[in-house]
């Protein structure tokens, strides 16, 4: 498993597992991880920003879950210091593309904060404990991103 993990840290083994992504909607890396955490693995999504200073696309391939009709990712970052480069991102330009399973869609991102972030933190918690870890190796909030993909009207004409 740890040998699997290496090569999935490269950079080939990277653009693998968002070919995959892309295609199947599914992520070994994800998986592979989810197993060594003790929790169910789940779907993956593939999201497109646009970088805040070079103004390139950039993709992330991340978990997503389905939350009282809502579309979340977690920006934990593993409860590294600081927020992952596409929470930033999208804080700069929350026009977003997201990818599953061979279908593109546009959205627009939103980080919750108050009673709706509580509430959707709760229920990421209850299912995948490990986020109660990473919040306790940071003083940072982790992010939790909403994907609303009925908003998108203004980023119809954006780049993706």
């Amino acid at each position: 498993m740890a040998q699997l993990t290496r090569l999935l840290m490269t950079p080939t083994g990277l653009a693998f597992d968002r070919l995959l992504v892309r295609y199947t909607g599914e992520s070994l890396l994800n998986r592979v991880f989810a197993r060594q955490a003790g929790f169910p693995p789940q779907p993956a999504l593939l999201l497109e920003t646009r970088g805040r200073a070079s103004g390139a696309r950039r993709q992330a391939v991340l978990p997503w879950f389905l939350i009282d009709g809502k579309w979340v990712v977690v920006g934990s970052k593993g409860g590294m210091p600081s927020d992952p480069a596409w929470v930033h991102n999208l804080r700069a330009d929350p026009a977003v593309g997201v990818r599953v399973a061979r279908r593109h869609h546009r959205a627009q991102a939103r980080v919750t904060t108050g009673a709706e972030r509580e509430a959707l933190w709760s229920e990421l918690v209850a299912r995948v404990p490990v986020y109660a870890h990473y919040q306790s190796l940071t003083t940072r909030e982790i992010p939790v991103v909403v994907l609303d993909f009925s908003a998108c009207q203004p980023c119809a004409g954006s780049r993706s």
